[in-house]
C-alpha cells in the first residue's frame, strides 16, 4: 500500500480528533423559564456552551475529549465504535469550528439572560427576579 501523502492522505490521519473531542446535543429551544433554566444548568458546567445556529436550532457543547482516544488520536475501539460515530464524515468535517452555522454562543449565564432580555422580552419578564439580575 503506498505510503499517504500530503497531497493523498485520508482527512482523519492528520486531524486532532475534533470531532472526537466535543459532544453536541440539540437542546429545547428555550420558550419557558424552566426550559431556560435547564439551560443555565448546562452552562453552569464547566467546558461547556450553548449555541443557537442559523436554523434556529439551540444546542449545548461540552468541551469533552473521548475517553478512547490514544496519544495519537486515533480510536482505540474504531471497530465496535458506537453508532454516532460511524455517522461522521470526513466530508463534512469542520475540525471543531462551528462559524459558519453559529448565529449566537453563549459562555455564561449573563450572556444568556442578556440576549433574552433583548430578543424575548415577554419569556424576560416571566423570570425570577435573581435571574433577571443577571442581564444587568
Amino acid at each position: 500500500m503506498p505510503r499517504a501523502t500530503k497531497t493523498n492522505q485520508h482527512p482523519c490521519e492528520v486531524c486532532p480528533a475534533a470531532c472526537c473531542a466535543y459532544l453536541n446535543i440539540v437542546v429545547d429551544n428555550p420558550r419557558t423559564p424552566a426550559l431556560l433554566n435547564d439551560l443555565l444548568w448546562y452552562i453552569y458546567h464547566q467546558a461547556s456552551e450553548l449555541y443557537l445556529d442559523v436554523d434556529g436550532d439551540w444546542s449545548v457543547v461540552f468541551h469533552q475529549r473521548c475517553i478512547h482516544l490514544d496519544g495519537k488520536n486515533r480510536c482505540v475501539i474504531y471497530e465496535r465504535r458506537p453508532t454516532v460515530c460511524r455517522q461522521f464524515s470526513s466530508k463534512g468535517c469542520h475540525g471543531g469550528d462551528f462559524t459558519e452555522s453559529v448565529k449566537e454562543h453563549f459562555k455564561t449565564d449573563r450572556e444568556l439572560i442578556g440576549w433574552i432580555k433583548k430578543h424575548r422580552p415577554a419569556l424576560f419578564k416571566r423570570l425570577k427576579p435573581a435571574i433577571r439580575r443577571l442581564a444587568k
